[in-house]
């Protein structure tokens, strides 16, 4: 069996935040408020670096725009969302990181919505995603986060999918730059750190973690 490697998607992956830049594509179509975006984002971003983030209210913030429409016109305004917004986003690193395991399995395991987790993960082309559901019914989005794979919940459904699929996850490479996603580093001795925060850089140097430098 080919071994397993789980890529962390924002600032890890990619060389910025896909939401971030969701938000800022939202805007762009109407969808939100040019200034309670920009009050909401600054202030979420501060918490998220700090490790203070409110995910539920987060993700809501997200998800309020998208309520009542239709999931197949999103897996569409997702893909207008990339091809606008992929130049801002990709990096040599992001294809560096990726051509280190061309032979393996390649997991994206993210915090962010799984809808734009899965448009990244099919650009890419690569095996399998994982990210923050959230509710449907009758095909419409509803606004209601489902399942978080935010920090411990990103652990846990890691393990579920290595599960289902007959990988371990202590024997896979885990690549992030987030100090949030600690729970999977300590269970991944493969972990690759990717240009840290402080806290995390810390945490790396001192458990002898290898990290590189975008």
């Amino acid at each position: 069996m080919k071994s397993l490697a789980i890529y962390d998607l924002d600032d890890t992956l990619l060389c910025g935040d896909s939401e971030f830049h969701w938000a800022k594509f939202t805007v762009s179509k109407g969808f939100i408020k040019k200034e309670v975006y920009l009050k909401k984002i600054k202030a979420f971003e501060i918490d998220y670096r700090s490790g203070n983030l409110d995910f539920d209210e987060y993700c809501s913030f997200l998800l309020n725009p998208l309520i009542g429409m239709d999931v197949d016109d999103l897996d569409e305004l997702v893909s207008e969302f990339i091809e606008t917004h992929k130049e801002k986003l990709i990096d040599p690193m992001t294809f560096d990181l990726l051509e280190r395991h061309i032979n393996e399995f390649r997991l994206v395991a993210s915090g962010s919505l799984d809808f734009i987790v899965k448009g990244f993960t099919n650009y890419f082309k690569l095996d399998a995603y994982l990210g923050s559901s959230y509710e449907v019914k009758d095909n419409k989005i509803t606004g209601k986060l489902k399942k978080a794979a935010f920090a411990h919940g990103k652990l846990e459904k890691v393990r579920e999918w290595c599960q289902k699929n007959s990988y371990i996850v202590e024997e896979s490479f885990f690549y992030t730059d987030s100090i949030n996603d600690l729970p999977l580093i300590k269970v991944c001795p493969r972990s690759i750190i990717i240009s840290p925060d402080k806290k995390l850089e810390q945490y790396a140097l001192k458990n002898n973690i290898e990290i590189l430098t975008r």
